[in-house]
């Protein structure tokens, strides 16, 4: 698998398809494997890019707890893009992944033909209980390993997931039993619990011209107010809640996911998404 070196930290990606990049990046149980459905789906006709961020081997494992913040994995990703000679791209995140695109949108608009943040906001209306509840969840891995946190996998947001499907749940628990718990207690330090509340980015967010589409699931309870923020506050957006549910929605409904991308990467590419007010920033070339 190749791998680039950013900032003191190797990142390990895959790169396949041709056409248009598209960027995945993943969740905190999840790694790159976990868009399988959308880079077999989308490299018939895209360049699809995916990675696994710090702390998720074959990635890098630091110990300093400044790589794996916020601003670092914003860096990680523009290194890559820089590494693989992309200039515009774009850019998928779920959930801790989406968190970093929303960031990477605003750090690098001229970078982001268009963003998509599916089950984003966890924590973000009690950020001091979240904190508190990431480095509980990181001491944990700390002495226990993996094995401490096997109940993550049964939450409320994961449970339609297992009743639907048992067979994938099972591949997506045994994946992230698999994970550094290393890496994991780090990035639970380091990002999660460091990581700004959606809300207090209400500013730049008011003022981007990103065309954005936001996907949660309506059992995803954690992130539905979060989600309706978004809608709400980002110009160019548009939401898409997929019906029970949970958190991963590109693996629980990854034809439904997959179907939501398409229509809006081709209405973005053909210069349509307006902001909500009704008024158009133009068309935007690729």
């Amino acid at each position: 698998m190749p791998k680039v070196n950013i900032s003191h930290v190797s990142i390990a990606y895959q790169d396949e398809g041709r056409g248009f990049p598209v960027v995945f990046a993943h969740e905190f149980a999840g790694d790159m494997t976990s868009w399988e459905a959308q880079c077999s789906h989308f490299s018939e006709r895209y360049r699809v890019i995916s990675y696994n961020a710090v702390g998720y081997p074959p990635s890098d494992v630091p110990v300093d707890l400044a790589l794996y913040e916020r601003s670092q994995q914003i860096a990680n990703l523009r290194g890559l893009l820089s590494h693989l000679g992309v200039e515009r791209a774009h850019i998928v995140g779920l959930s801790m992944g989406a968190h970093m695109a929303i960031g990477f949108a605003l750090a690098h608009p001229a970078m982001t033909c268009s963003l998509v943040a599916a089950g984003a906001g966890a924590g973000a209306t009690n950020v001091r209980a979240y904190q508190k509840d990431m480095n509980a969840r990181a001491s944990v891995l700390e002495n226990e390993g993996m094995k401490g946190l096997d109940t993550y996998v049964y939450g409320p947001t994961r449970s339609g997931f297992r009743q639907r499907d048992p067979q994938g749940w099972r591949h997506f628990a045994n994946g992230f039993a698999g994970h550094s718990a290393e890496g994991s207690a780090r990035t639970l330090r380091g990002y999660q619990a460091r990581r700004p509340s959606l809300y207090a980015l209400e500013v730049d967010l008011r003022t981007s011209t990103v065309p954005t589409l936001v996907i949660v699931g309506d059992e995803d309870e954690p992130c539905l107010d979060p989600s309706l923020y978004l809608k709400r506050t980002i110009p160019r957006s548009g939401l898409v809640v997929m019906p029970q549910t949970g958190h991963a929605v590109n693996i629980e409904r990854p034809t439904e996911f997959n179907a939501a991308l398409d229509a809006f990467f081709s209405e973005v590419e053909s210069g349509g998404w307006f902001s909500f007010n009704g008024g158009s920033e133009g068309p935007r070339k690729r």
